[in-house]
């Protein structure tokens, strides 16, 4: 999660824009979730509002039933998980409602399939990528992987993020 923020706050910065920040990591080290808030554009508090998020991406299903509620009427959910018509059909009505667009993609499998399962958020964040209303696009945030990714993990980076966005919806 916080590897994924930094490619997108990254990212922003390198096309200069504002970016604000927020993390909360809770119990992580048990286990636990790990939430990540980041604003691009000129704003004061760090934490997102309800109701308020263009984008949200989610490492696990059970994450994106939390994050939910962050998203606005219209937005974009990525989520990380097997199977894509898993919701609760309550769920389901809810972003019915709220025309939020909901894209379930088993980045996990991919990042295994490659032989580097720590990449997982990186096939996710490809996977994003190919999906037009994004707010950045592939050329950018690859740019952002090279530049930021340690060089020992850079090759499998790149690797899991291009598997993610050659698998397009």
């Amino acid at each position: 999660m916080l590897f994924a923020t930094k490619v997108f706050s990254e990212t922003a910065l390198a096309l200069g824009h504002d970016v604000l920040g927020s993390e909360t990591h809770g119990m992580s080290q048990r286990g636990g979730s790990v939430i990540s808030h980041l604003k691009i554009g000129s704003y004061e508090s760090p934490l997102v509002r309800h109701a308020t998020a263009d984008v949200v991406l989610a490492f696990h299903p059970h994450e994106a039933y939390r994050g939910l509620v962050f998203l606005r009427r219209g937005g974009l959910c990525f989520v990380s998980g097997p199977d894509g018509d898993s919701w609760d059909r309550g769920v389901k009505d809810y972003m019915a409602e709220n025309a939020i667009a909901a894209y379930v993609y088993p980045a996990d499998d991919v990042a295994l399939e490659i032989g580097s399962p720590r990449s997982a958020n990186l096939a996710l964040i490809g996977y994003a990528m190919s999906v037009p209303e994004m707010p950045f696009d592939h050329d950018q945030i690859r740019a952002t992987i090279e530049r930021i990714t340690p060089s020992r993990f850079r090759k499998a980076n790149l690797e899991a993020f291009e598997a993610g966005y050659r698998r397009k919806r």
